[in-house]
């Protein structure tokens, strides 16, 4: 009965929020009638926030050196090493600005704070509530991370300082990974994912916050995430095979790609036959799938739905080691044994990294994609990059698709777009 008042009372709480806090939030303007919105990521922009340190998001910064400002948060003593390789890989270094941290934070970029703009000009700045992707809401996590909270503060600290514009608060838990706009006021959102980071909040208090901070107009929900973005890490994702993750950011399978049209990540079913990660994703992916196709946008309008492929993943297949010399099979067996009791050392096991060409950043000229054909592999997954690659210029006709390979990355649990946040102009 206690933990049931206590879901009433938050939820009371954010409802009141959704009524006093836009009125508030309207007095405080400065500029009459011109609302705040979230941007769609193919506006203008003008720089990206960008993470670094591994050779995909090395690249990335480089080519984006070219084009814009990028502002990368790094620890004093490592910032003349990091312009140095920059410099060597050809950066043009004048449009890279190091945001000063004492400490190193390795969540991504893209789950700080969101840039909300108007037709004045005018920015402000959107900082939801944080929990480390619901490992505060877990017991057994929650003191692993107690650092990490403290230093994400610092984080958003550091954003602020350069971008020093208005913030709006939510107490509720959300990531920018986790969330999709049109830019005309219609947001996608996982429910697994908020119901995990928001236990004690209905869908009904989240809707009333979002349209109370983004100024959304319309909320769709898709069911889950894909499976190779599990929660945690050394999560069991089916049978053998396991993951890292968030536990289904959308940034992993569904992208807007203009105001009516939606990619979403769709694995063909013969490959599904014979790839269990595959079947439950094409289980996932059909209920969304269906979700999308009867949704309308903030006009009533329906949705162009596009399927985009799924990569040929490499599994890292390994016996289960605490004690080998590759740091990464160590790392994941020591992670894989600590969640799941029912496995021991010798055990044959798949990693499955975050493969996605979803996870991709749009910027002025640009679009970063992931590619994951090098020489060696089938011709199978050549021509899936090149299959991406069209879909993608299909709709960004005046940009360049430039394609990275992000299988480090991705091996780390996320890709380009997780480790990036665009500054809208």
């Amino acid at each position: 009965m206690a933990i049931e008042t206590g879901k009433q009372n938050m939820n009371i709480l954010y409802q009141l929020l959704s009524v006093f806090g836009l009125t508030i939030l309207c007095f405080c303007n400065p500029t009459n009638g011109a609302e705040f919105y979230l941007p769609a990521e193919w506006e203008p922009q003008s720089g990206v926030i960008s993470g670094f340190g591994d050779v995909a998001t090395n690249e990335m910064v480089t080519r984006l050196s070219k084009e814009m400002k990028v502002y990368c948060i790094a620890v004093d003593s490592s910032k003349e090493s990091y312009m140095k390789d920059f410099s060597e890989a050809g950066a043009t270094l004048d449009s890279i600005q190091f945001l000063s941290s004492e400490v190193e934070f390795s969540y991504a970029n893209r789950d700080g704070l969101l840039f909300m703009k108007n037709s004045a000009g005018e920015t402000r700045l959107v900082n939801f509530a944080w929990n480390c992707y619901g490992f505060f809401s877990e017991p057994k996590y929650r003191d692993m991370f107690v650092a990490d909270q403290q230093k994400r503060e610092q984080y958003i600290a550091i954003l602020h300082k350069a971008f020093p514009f208005p913030v709006v608060s939510s107490l509720m838990v959300n990531e920018g990974g986790a969330i999709e706009t049109n830019g005309k006021g219609t947001i996608l959102q996982v429910e697994s994912v908020n119901m995990h980071r928001n236990p004690d909040m209905t869908k009904e208090a989240q809707e009333a916050e979002l349209k109370r901070v983004l100024n959304a107009k319309k909320i769709i929900w898709l069911k889950e995430g894909a499976a190779e973005d599990p929660f945690g890490w050394g999560t069991l994702i089916t049978e053998n095979y396991f993951g890292i993750g968030v536990k289904g950011h959308l940034d992993e399978f569904c992208r807007f790609v203009n105001d009516s049209t939606i990619l979403i990540s769709y694995p063909d079913s013969a490959e599904a036959e014979h790839d269990p990660v595959k079947k439950l994703n094409l289980q996932r992916m059909k209920i969304n799938y269906d979700i999308l196709k009867n949704a309308t946008d903030q006009d009533g309008k329906p949705f162009t739905i596009v399927k985009m492929p799924v990569p040929d993943n490499d599994y890292m297949t390994f016996a289960l080691d605490t004690v080998n010399q590759n740091d990464e099979i160590k790392f994941l067996s020591k992670a894989i044994l600590w969640e799941q009791k029912s496995f021991s050392i010798g055990d044959t096991v798949h990693f499955v990294p975050s493969s996605s060409y979803l996870n991709f950043l749009i910027t002025n000229k640009t679009v970063f994609e992931a590619k994951y054909w090098t020489e060696g592999k089938p011709k199978s997954s050549k021509a899936k990059d090149e299959q991406a690659r069209q879909i993608l210029k299909q709709f960004f006709p005046d940009r360049n698709i430039y394609q990275i390979n992000t299988e480090e990355t991705n091996h780390n649990g996320g890709g380009l777009h997780c480790w990036t946040m665009q500054v809208p102009k």
